[in-house]
């Protein structure tokens, strides 16, 4: 069984994760139910130390939409193709050429992916496979931002992740966006159309 949710669908600048965990034993779900949480529910230090025991004992995947992309198909449409691309790697990566064998959950009740799969609400917080996968898609993301933020230090993304703080979007009015920001996202999209910042 694999578990799947996603991080980053919100913040105005940034792509968006989605991390899996796959499970192939009782045991190995018996392990995990130790380790999986809502990773929103736990704190920077203990998200990273769930995460590496994740790693360490588990099949784990991630990948992720750029902004870019969110901007060109949506940020509903490129979180779904992302899932559908991990679910696919992880089917050839394990050398299961039977889609059946393979049951997916997802955080959330909207997603539609060509596999046997359910959606989840609040999947996070009542299944530990899908806590877990969290774990990987936040303390990736979280990554990704800390070394944008190494590289743009003025827009504040190691604290803010990318989300519309004031002090975020006062530093766009003041000093524009990058490529890492997402143009269909209000209010970058409203300063766009009123020329207070350029595209």
């Amino acid at each position: 069984m694999i578990g799947i949710d996603e991080s980053g669908r919100g913040p105005l600048a940034g792509p968006v994760f989605v991390g899996a965990v796959l499970v192939e034993s009782e045991s190995e779900m018996l392990l995990l139910s130790k380790i999986g949480k809502d990773s929103k529910s736990l704190t920077p230090k203990e998200r990273e130390k769930r995460y590496f025991q994740i790693i360490r004992n588990f099949k784990h995947f991630s990948n992720y939409a750029s902004s870019k992309n969110i901007d060109e198909v949506n940020i509903f449409k490129a979180t779904e193709n992302t899932m559908i691309k991990l679910i696919s790697r992880i089917i050839f990566d394990n050398n299961n050429n039977d889609n059946d064998e393979v049951f997916t959950i997802i955080d959330g009740n909207y997603f539609k992916i060509p596999y046997p799969y359910k959606c989840i609400v609040k999947g996070d917080q009542i299944s530990s496979l899908i806590g877990a996968a969290s774990i990987i898609a936040k303390y990736e993301r979280d990554l990704y931002m800390q070394k944008l933020h190494e590289i743009y230090p003025y827009y504040d993304f190691a604290n803010n992740k990318g989300y519309p703080t004031k002090k975020h979007v006062e530093n766009i009015k003041r000093y524009g966006i990058i490529k890492e920001h997402r143009v269909t996202f209000d209010p970058i999209k409203t300063f766009i159309r009123q020329g207070i910042i350029k595209d």
